[in-house]
């Protein structure tokens, strides 16, 4: 099949020369970021793949220029690994899941959850047993959805019989950790069917945002018999024939690095009220070959950088930007001689000029970190930064650095020309500019070395999983909203690898937030444990990123938010 995006390749360096004269010399680039109803069962059964790749060519031909009132045209920049939720995660990803899978909750056309497959939700007064009662909709293979779907999805992901990304996701659910260790039986998870369809879920502890945890893959339902159907876990989501959808689209066919097709779910409860009949996501890595494809009508949403935004905008295209959710920071490894010393640390952080780092080096809306929370994240009846306010202490002053280096150094016998670390980066753009800017920074305020390491994203994560780095220019987004979703990456105990930090302080005021039920008094918890991490500068805070984008006149209805999935269609329409 023809790879269709590779037509504008030619006009990629052009429009990269044309994009650099406007904007100057400054380099950064975007943060990290159905058929008809009337197809029937039977007929999707006996498509081959042959057919599917035939078809899905002739409607990348017909479709790319935009035309078509009833397709859409985005793009991604990574394929995906798999379609299985419990071992693919990623923002590309999480796109295609939030339209090809639905859980018992969804985002509404905010950042507020409503009902998704289940019409009724009930709780406890402490909130450690959640009750949901499911609606009439259905897989895309015409199998009705069932509470059973929660029960071995989740299961699944904890009994051993599959990879499993995050499994701490599920830890507030009763006996999940245990099962996943081996201590207990997976019969003695806390999901129960209470008929086909009433689903149970008892926690170990009160989790008031509960409902919110459930929008994240960690938590989908999974067909039991379709799996058992096609041999096993293995195979799940490996290809389109071998992947089930819940949700509003399917996946109709999925061409490896080129483009996956989704089509409308027939047997779906809100299918009327979808409105796009087909979505072309393509597999895009570059970004400038992303946006002379949306200039060129091939696309609908482009996410792009602060230096191609001339561009877009001199093409007349009204640019948003909005917060996505994400804090970029530095990671330590506190098993590296220098970098294990907190007044180090400390005096690192202080050295940083963020405001500079902001508007000279980003300059696409990201804003100065005052804690690891990111600015969007819920809290009780505001944000979470609204009732926390500022944790980080150590922000800039260049003679406070010094003083604090000098109380590391003699700490640790040495002078400042003997520290030297490697910052670790992803070859990003705006990594590799943020990264640089870091470098020239603490050199000339702190006469310590630092040398820069820039890897392609699976260099990265062998090297991160391995703490083989002195410290990680790190970016981590919001998988649901709520605070734990950041700090609770800390939480770790003696036992724990000892590149990692480990705080018995911080883990006792970190728990006793978590079991805390009352919503306010649980942030403000929270919000302890995290001046407890930055006083420690275990991280340092950097920014809370931002992202522009571009929507074409012709759709409507697009949301971008700070919680995964950034970028949601559900609510999309295309106006010809």
């Amino acid at each position: 099949m023809k790879k269709l995006w590779k037509r504008a390749l030619a006009l990629a360096v052009s429009s990269t020369l044309l994009s650099a004269a406007l904007t100057g010399c400054t380099t950064t680039a975007a943060t990290e970021t159905g058929s008809s109803a009337e197809k029937t069962e039977q007929a999707a059964a006996e498509t081959t793949a042959q057919t599917a790749a035939e078809t899905t060519e002739q409607a990348a031909t017909e479709t790319a220029a935009g035309t078509s009132n009833s397709v859409l045209n985005v793009a991604i920049s990574s394929d995906p690994s798999s379609f299985d939720p419990a071992i693919s995660l990623g923002g590309d990803l999480m796109y295609i899941f939030g339209v090809t899978e639905e859980s018992l909750t969804r985002f509404g056309d905010d950042q507020k959850i409503v009902d998704g497959l289940a019409d009724t939700i009930e709780h406890n007064e402490d909130y450690t047993q959640w009750t949901f009662h499911l609606r009439e909709s259905g897989w895309s293979n015409g199998d009705p959805v069932t509470a059973d779907d929660w029960v071995y999805g989740i299961t699944r992901l904890l009994d051993g019989s599959t990879e499993v990304a995050y499994p701490d996701f599920n830890y507030e659910i009763k006996n999940a950790r245990a099962i996943f260790t081996g201590e207990a039986d997976p019969s003695e998870l806390g999901v129960t069917a209470i008929d086909e369809k009433t689903v149970q879920f008892d926690l170990e502890y009160p989790v008031p945002y509960f409902e919110k945890l459930l929008t994240h893959c960690q938590h989908f339902g999974i067909n039991r018999s379709f799996v058992e159907s096609i041999g096993g876990d293995a195979n799940y989501g490996t290809s389109a024939e071998t992947t089930l959808s819940n949700g509003p689209y399917y996946v109709d066919s999925w061409e490896t690095d080129n483009i996956v097709v989704l089509k409308k779910n027939p047997y779906y409860w809100n299918k009327d009220n979808i409105a796009i009949e087909q979505i072309n996501v393509y597999v895009i890595p570059d970004e400038s070959t992303q946006v002379n494809m949306f200039l060129n009508g091939e696309l609908d949403i482009v996410d792009f950088s602060a230096q191609r935004l001339a561009t877009i905008e001199k093409a007349g295209f009204e640019v948003s930007s909005y917060n996505n959710g994400r804090s970029a920071y530095l990671l330590y490894n506190v098993a590296n001689e220098y970098l294990s010393n907190k007044y180090i640390r400390q005096a690192i952080s202080t050295a940083i000029d963020r405001e500079s780092l902001v508007a000279g080096v980003l300059k696409n809306g990201s804003t100065v970190a005052d804690g690891f929370v990111p600015v969007s994240l819920s809290g009780a009846d505001s944000t979470f930064r609204d009732l926390v306010g500022s944790t980080l202490t150590y922000t800039y002053n260049v003679d406070e650095a010094k003083k604090l280096l000098q109380k590391g150094l003699d700490e640790l016998g040495i002078s400042a020309s003997d520290v030297h670390f490697t910052i670790m980066a992803k070859n990003t753009d705006e990594f590799t500019a943020v990264a640089g800017a870091l470098q020239q920074i603490l050199q000339e305020n702190l006469g310590i070395k630092v040398e820069i390491e820039t890897l392609d994203s699976t260099s990265l994560s062998t090297k991160r999983k391995s703490y083989d780095y002195d410290a990680y220019l790190a970016s981590w987004g919001a998988d649901f909203d709520d605070a734990t979703n950041f700090l609770g990456s800390y939480e770790h105990d003696a036992d724990a690898n000892p590149a990692l930090y480990i705080s018995e302080e911080f883990n006792k005021v970190y728990k006793a937030a978590v079991y805390t039920a009352d919503q306010t008094e649980r942030i403000k918890g929270l919000g302890e444990a995290e001046k407890i991490l930055l006083e420690d500068q275990a991280i340092t805070p950097l920014y809370y990123t931002a992202q522009y984008y571009a929507v074409s006149d012709r759709v409507k209805g697009v949301i971008r938010r700070a919680v995964v999935p950034y970028l949601d269609t559900y609510f999309a329409v295309i106006e010809e």
